[in-house]
């Protein structure tokens, strides 16, 4: 096994047996992981320059931390997601805790990020329009503000997934077995 890979290993465990506060720490704030995505079957998963509503677009923090996971769509960032989402930017805190600083940082112009709640369109009268399939491909979604620069933003997630799969799932047992004791 070479070095490198041995050391991944080593940073995986590490960030598996940080406390509550640890963990926190490494995140950066930076509100990747609250824009949505977009997955097209062919080619493969966006981030779109639409938020979730709760985010502070100049901060880029959550308004609701403490109370996010009660939403619907909201998903903790933890070591499942870290192993097995595949989703993280490169320099998400988690994937530069693992694989270290990012190449090349992403720029994200917030000025330009709507909030999920703008998408509604305001043109159309949906009481008065006829039901058929064409009301719903006039309604605008994240589908609409692909950011197409976002399919290389998740390189090293996607590597973390698929060439440490089997011992993530490994490290993923193992927590969960000390949970049950």
């Amino acid at each position: 096994m070479s070095d490198n890979k041995r050391e991944i290993q080593k940073k995986i465990i590490e960030l598996s047996r940080m406390d509550e506060l640890h963990w926190e720490s490494v995140c950066k704030c930076c509100g990747l992981c609250c824009l949505l995505k977009h997955t097209r079957r062919t080619q493969g998963t966006f981030y779109t320059s639409v938020a979730c509503d709760e985010l502070n677009l100049s901060t880029h923090k959550c308004n609701v931390y403490n109370h996010r996971l009660q939403r619907i769509n909201c998903a903790k960032v933890d070591m499942r997601v870290v192993l097995r989402g595949g989703l993280l930017p490169n320099t998400c805190g988690y994937m530069e805790y693992i694989f270290g600083p990012a190449q090349t940082p992403i720029q994200v112009d917030f000025g330009t990020v709507k909030h999920e709640h703008e998408l509604e369109p305001s043109d159309l009268d949906y009481a008065q329009a006829p039901f058929t399939a064409d009301i719903y491909r006039r309604w605008p979604g994240p589908w609409d503000y692909l950011i197409p620069a976002s399919l290389q933003w998740r390189t090293r997630a996607i590597e973390l997934r698929d060439k440490y799969e089997d011992f993530g799932y490994m490290v993923l047992r193992h927590m969960e077995r000390q949970k049950q004791k």
